[in-house]
C-alpha cells in the first residue's frame, strides 16, 4: 500500500520551490543559425550526363515548409542546366562548372559544388 503523506522536508521543499519571487528565469533561447549542406560537393561527369544534387537545411524551431526552400542554378551561362529538384545535366563542352544552391528563406546562405565535365 502506498503512503500518501508527505514528509515535512518534502513539504517544505515543495513550498519553497513554488513561493512567489523564487522562480528560476527561463533559459534564453539560442538564436537560430541557418545551415545548408550540399551533396555531392564535387563530381566528374561525361558530356550530357546527369547528376542529382541534394540540399540539406535546418529549420527554425516549430517551423516546417510545404517544400524545401532552396533555389538551384548553374553559375556559368553555358555550364549545363539544373532543375528545381536538383537534377543537373552536363553541357556538351568539357570544362569545370559550378552548381549553386541558395536558401530562399535566408538568401545569404549558399553552397557550391564543382562539376568537371570530360
Amino acid at each position: 500500500m502506498l503512503n500518501r503523506t508527505l514528509s515535512a522536508t518534502a513539504l517544505l521543499l515543495a513550498i519553497a520551490c513554488t513561493a512567489p519571487g523564487t522562480t528560476v528565469p527561463p533559459k534564453q533561447a539560442e538564436p537560430f543559425v541557418p545551415r545548408l549542406a550540399l551533396r555531392p560537393l564535387a563530381v566528374s561527369l561525361a558530356r550530357g550526363a546527369a547528376q542529382s544534387f541534394q540540399a540539406e537545411i535546418n529549420y527554425p524551431e516549430g517551423m516546417r515548409y510545404m517544400r524545401q526552400p532552396v533555389a538551384w542554378r548553374v553559375v556559368e551561362p553555358e555550364g549545363g542546366s539544373i532543375t528545381a529538384a536538383g537534377l543537373y545535366t552536363a553541357p556538351a563542352a568539357p570544362g569545370t562548372y559550378h552548381v549553386e544552391v541558395r536558401r530562399e528563406d535566408f538568401p545569404g546562405v549558399t553552397a557550391t559544388a564543382t562539376v568537371t565535365v570530360k
